[in-house]
Order: structure tokens, then C-alpha cells, then sequence
């Protein structure tokens, strides 16, 4: 006969359940229950949030910490298993072990491990009870990158993109909530009852992942409108319909140099305030150049003005800001053309190009754009010839002049 467990009322589990489904014995679910950690109602049966509650003290206990000395933190009111269990959800049982999910996937279950240690996650032992929006995620995902491209190492390369985007996001949020005193244990010493006290952990987790779904749904929007903006400009451009005529506008990008190994070394928190230094400094620097910051890049900016000419003085005097302000040397790229604007953001040839070529200049360097430079510059710059380079993303060769920054 199939398994019918999943067909128990949610809410309440025997104690049976409760230990196939945390991935323990009876034996240690009733440790738990003469020590105090879990209780049952009076059917015998438990809370469906006591499965994380169990799961928590398990890894504890891999982690070389007894039972005994566990329930002794719990006694002592340091660790509440009741409010660690609200701050991550359970999903409804799927039914079926992670062994059985994998012979369901035929061949491709060869890809499960890989898969999962790229989304930095364990791999469920065979006998694991799987979820089912696991199973979903993980079938849906195969599916979609099986119609891309079959190959073992594309499942990895499109898991591993998620898994260290997701892992940072979450990392670096909890660092900051734990920062700034977010935890149950520090908001009760600030004098809030436990009630007021756990509200911000619990609010924490389903904000974020409500704000990662709408932000993921917008970033896919402008990454897919990018793409059409700029395979229309690629088409109209071979047709011979692309020449460009007066003023055009330009746009510039402007990146720290090492900010990746600035970060490694000297930590999260000093590299961002001089990542937050540079918009800083970004933000006074349009003003006087009909410029504007488009977006922040964490490590750099995005600026758009009227002209070629008001990006070169502009950015030219930010980098000597940059400097003078003791942060790692910036390299920057402009560009001049046509721009599709939508939504405050901007898309086309010429924002791809200015961030090839903020890409390709060293440190200290800023690189311009021949075609579009050729405006007056007012005798007051004189450019210098950096020659041609092949750029990624760019079909053909351009040829790259230097602003002097002294």
C-alpha cells in the first residue's frame, strides 16, 4: 500500500511522522520530550512547526554539542526552540523519499548532487522525506535548461548563478538584521517583551523573499527590454539605418579598481562605505555637467548627460575626486549615441559599449569613445589616440581615445 502519511492533517504530527520527517529516531524525538525541548498535546501528536525545532537541535548535534548541555542552553532561556522553528517555513510533504524523487528524474538525476552543491545546498540523503516545492523547483528547473541546452555543465553553471547571487543576498541581510540588533535575544534586552521581540525575525524572511520575487520580476523586465532595444538598434544598424546624427547624448560608467580583493581583505563593511563614498561623490559631480546618476553598481555608477563633452569634464573631475577622497583608483568608459530611456533607466549599443570600455580601461584611466567624440571640447582637453580594441559584446573593433587626467 502507498504511503498515506501525507494525507495527516497539517498542524499535527505523530511522533512517528515527526521523527521520518526531521530525519531522526523515535527514540531521539522522545529524548527531546523528556528533556523538554518538544511537547505533545494531549493525542500524543505535535506542531508541524516542531520539525525545524528538531532539525535545529540534529545539526547542533553534528556539530558536537550534546543533548544534555543543549537542554541546559534551553533551560536557561538562551535558545527558544518554539521561536527558531517560526523563523523558516516547512513545505507540505511530497510523500516520497529523495531516493524514490531521483529515480523519477530518470538520467538526469546524475545531475542532483552537482546541482545542489552549486545552490550551496547538502544533498538530501536517499531516505530524506522531500517537500514539494522542492520537488517542483528542482523538476521545473531541469526541464527549462534541458530545452536550453542538455549539457551536465549547464545545469551547473544556471545553478551556480542562483546559488551564490541567493547566498549573498541572504548572508549579507542576516548580517546586518544580527548588526544592528534584530535577533529576539538582543531585541529583549533592549526591553521589549518576547512577543514585540521576535516580530522583527519574523517579519524578516517573508519580507525578503516577497521583495526578492518582485525585484527578480523587474530585473527580468529590464534585462529582457535591454536585449530587444539593442537587437532592434543591431538590425537597423546592418541595414544601413543606424547613422547617427547631431548632439548625441553619453554615457558613462565608473568602476573602483579591486573592489572584489578591496572587499576580501578589509572586509565587507569598509568596502561598502567606500563604494557608498563614490555615489557620494557621483551624485555632486553631475551636477554642474547636465548629468544625472542613473543607477548605483555597488562597486560603481552609471551616468547619463547631454553631451560627450559634459561626461568628459564630469567624470574627469569625479575621478580626481576619487583620488583625493583615498579611494582605490577608479577606471571609467564613455560612450556617445542613441538611448532608449524607459522607466528612469536606460538601455542600447551605447550603454553596452560605455561599460565594455569602462571594463577595458586600467586603473586611473578613462577611455572614451571615438565615434561621438569628435564634439568641441572647448580647448580645453586634448585626447590622446588609445588605439583600437575588440570588446566583448561589441562586433567590430573601436577605436578608444584617452582623456588626460592631470
Amino acid at each position: 500500500m502507498a504511503d498515506q502519511s501525507h494525507l495527516e492533517p497539517r498542524g499535527t504530527l505523530t511522533s512517528d511522522r515527526l521523527a521520518r520527517e526531521a530525519g531522526t529516531t523515535l527514540e531521539y524525538i522522545a529524548r527531546l520530550v523528556e528533556a523538554g525541548a518538544i511537547s505533545a498535546d494531549v493525542d500524543g501528536r505535535f506542531a508541524t512547526e516542531d520539525v525545524p525545532g528538531v532539525r535545529l537541535t540534529l545539526a547542533l548535534a553534528d556539530g558536537g554539542i550534546e543533548l544534555d548541555d543543549l537542554m541546559s542552553v534551553i533551560r536557561s532561556g538562551a535558545l527558544r526552540l518554539d521561536w527558531m522553528a517560526r523563523l523558516w517555513t516547512v513545505g507540505e510533504p511530497s510523500g516520497r523519499t529523495f531516493d524514490a524523487f531521483a529515480r523519477s528524474l530518470g538520467d538526469r538525476a546524475a545531475h542532483l548532487p552537482g546541482i545542489y552543491a552549486a545552490l550551496g545546498l547538502a544533498p538530501p540523503v536517499p531516505d530524506t522525506v522531500m517537500r514539494q516545492d522542492e520537488e517542483r523547483v528542482i523538476t521545473d528547473f531541469l526541464e527549462l535548461w534541458s530545452l536550453v541546452d542538455d549539457r551536465p555543465e549547464v545545469y551547473l553553471r544556471a545553478a551556480r548563478i542562483v546559488g551564490d547571487g541567493v547566498g549573498r543576498i541572504q548572508g549579507a541581510t542576516q548580517d546586518l538584521f544580527d548588526e544592528l540588533g534584530g535577533t529576539p535575544n538582543r531585541q529583549v534586552a533592549k526591553g521589549k517583551s518576547p512577543a514585540e521581540a521576535i516580530r522583527p525575525a519574523l517579519r524578516l524572511s517573508p519580507v525578503l523573499a516577497e521583495l526578492m520575487v518582485w525585484l527578480q520580476a523587474r530585473h527580468q523586465e529590464r534585462e529582457v527590454f535591454g536585449r530587444v532595444v539593442t537587437f532592434v538598434e543591431e538590425t537597423l544598424i546592418q541595414a544601413g539605418r543606424g547613422e547617427r546624427r547631431g548632439q548625441q547624448p553619453a554615457i558613462a560608467f565608473i568602476d573602483l579598481t579591486g573592489y572584489t580583493q578591496m572587499t576580501a581583505s578589509v572586509g565587507d563593511e569598509l568596502a561598502a562605505q567606500s563604494a557608498t563614498m563614490l555615489q557620494i561623490l557621483a551624485a555632486s559631480a553631475v551636477r554642474s555637467y547636465r548629468g544625472r546618476v542613473v543607477k548605483l553598481l555597488g562597486d560603481g555608477v552609471m551616468l547619463q548627460y547631454a553631451s560627450m563633452v559634459d561626461a568628459i569634464h564630469s567624470v574627469r573631475e569625479l575621478m580626481a575626486a576619487i583620488g583625493d577622497a583615498g579611494l582605490p583608483p577608479a577606471h571609467a568608459g564613455i560612450a556617445a549615441g542613441s538611448i532608449v530611456v524607459r522607466d528612469g533607466d536606460v538601455y542600447g549599443h551605447t550603454v553596452n559599449l560605455a561599460a565594455r570600455i569602462a571594463s577595458y580601461a586600467g586603473a586611473g584611466e578613462l577611455l572614451v569613445a571615438a565615434d561621438g567624440s569628435d564634439e568641441p571640447m572647448g580647448g580645453s582637453l586634448e585626447l590622446e589616440d588609445a588605439g583600437s580594441a575588440t570588446l566583448k559584446g561589441i562586433a567590430d573593433p573601436v577605436r578608444l581615445l584617452r582623456v588626460p587626467l592631470s
